[in-house]
């Protein structure tokens, strides 16, 4: 429920569940799980150790090992059928409080900070800097941040509106749906938009709502057209007085090679370019957790730090080299192909669940071609949630013989 919120506010809560239960049960290999993931986390503490800076990549570890503990809490916890309808209920309630802040704030035309003052100061949302005014960042400090947060819950909230038997639930579920979606469009993520645009065709095509899917391809093409459709097209013009400006002017910059600041591809590309040298260079070890920023300046001459490389795969490639890289996706790969093979023998409402929280991941995963979340602790704890999840759909709902 506190997730999106602040990590002041869910990570006691998180503390106090894992040493709770790790005083019942430790996590073994038993556990198919942690089978991987011990093997994945051998090897990043021996990247770690092979660092190109192992004072950043110590700090790195905790981007990935803590979220492994609390993969296994929630598979641990998440025990029966019900379980994972009361997890994803009290999810909503967080949904419900984002997607609420994120309209309010489009709304009121500003970027807003809380600060709840006291021994520990805690700051919620983001102040108005240079390069998010105009855009929606709800609780979150960037609104790439929160468009990724939104990318994840959106598609769970559209389930369970539709398959919730409670009014009130389906209610609540549409409630916070929309406020999400509307929130997400106003974060002015063009990455965001693409991979929410996937996700619902998804959801679309398995509800066979081909009408609506129908309307939203036109849509879509609509954007596009006034977006990058030469000026000469007679189309293109009265497209661009119908089509919100802030739509197709945000998808034309990202080939205008003036637009700078990651308007535009151009600055990505050259991100792109030091990640895949980085990869080329140190193939199987990597250059470390969170070392991208200082390699670029340090050894590729980059003008000044970048945070990420702006592509969360070849983040890992450059960062964990490609043996471990590609082991973390294959489990993350693992869980949702496994969570996809069981649709068949769900009941309904376990299937929509399901639907939801695998057009939620695989926005996040098409989002990360172009950006990488997962070092907003927040973002990556909703995503580690809805894996374990997924781990545990198909050992709960078993096919029956």
């Amino acid at each position: 429920m506190l997730l999106p919120v602040n990590t002041a506010f869910f990570l006691p809560c998180w503390v106090i569940a894992l040493g709770l239960h790790l005083r019942q049960e430790r996590p073994r290999l038993a556990h198919s799980g942690m089978k991987g993931l011990a093997g994945i986390t051998v090897g990043l503490l021996l990247v770690t150790a092979l660092s190109y800076r192992v004072e950043t990549s110590l700090g790195g570890l905790f981007n990935y090992l803590p979220f492994f503990l609390f993969f296994w809490l929630i598979t641990r916890l998440v025990d029966s059928p019900k379980r994972v309808g009361q997890l994803l209920v009290w999810s909503l309630v967080g949904v419900v409080l984002t997607g609420t802040a994120g309209v309010f704030e489009w709304v009121s035309g500003v970027n807003w900070q809380w600060k709840i003052l006291g021994p520990l100061e805690v700051t919620i949302g983001s102040q108005a800097a240079e390069g998010i005014l105009d855009r929606v960042t709800a609780f979150f400090f960037w609104p790439t941040s929160a468009a990724a947060y939104f990318l994840l819950v959106v598609p769970v909230a559209i389930a369970l509106a539709v398959s919730a038997q409670d009014f009130k639930l389906r209610l609540a579920a549409g409630w916070g749906g929309l406020t999400t979606f509307i929130a997400l469009i106003g974060t002015a993520s063009r990455n965001a938009w693409g991979a929410i645009a996937l996700a619902l065709v998804l959801l679309l095509a398995y509800a066979r709502r081909w009408l609506i899917l129908s309307g939203l391809a036109l849509a879509l093409a609509a954007i596009v057209t006034a977006a990058l459709g030469p000026v000469t097209w007679p189309v293109v013009a009265p497209l661009r007085q119908v089509v919100p400006t802030f739509l197709w002017q945000k998808l034309a910059n990202t080939f205008d090679p003036q637009v700078h600041a990651y308007e535009s591809t151009s600055e990505r590309v050259e991100s792109w370019a030091i990640a895949g040298q980085m990869i080329l260079t140190r193939p199987l070890t990597g250059w470390g957790p969170q070392t991208f920023p200082f390699v670029g300046v340090d050894v590729y001459h980059k003008k000044a730090l970048t945070s990420h490389a702006h592509n969360l795969y070849l983040t890992y490639g450059a960062e964990l080299g490609l043996p471990l890289g590609l082991g973390l996706l294959a489990f993350m790969g693992y869980a949702l192909l496994s969570a996809a093979l069981a649709l068949p023998y769900l009941p309904a409402e376990a299937r929509w669940w399901t639907v939801g929280l695998l057009g939620g991941l695989l926005a996040y995963l098409f989002f990360g071609f172009f950006d990488v979340a997962f070092y907003e602790a927040r973002v990556n704890g909703q995503l580690w949630l809805w894996l374990a999840l997924c781990w545990q759909i198909p050992v709960l709902f078993p096919p029956k013989k």
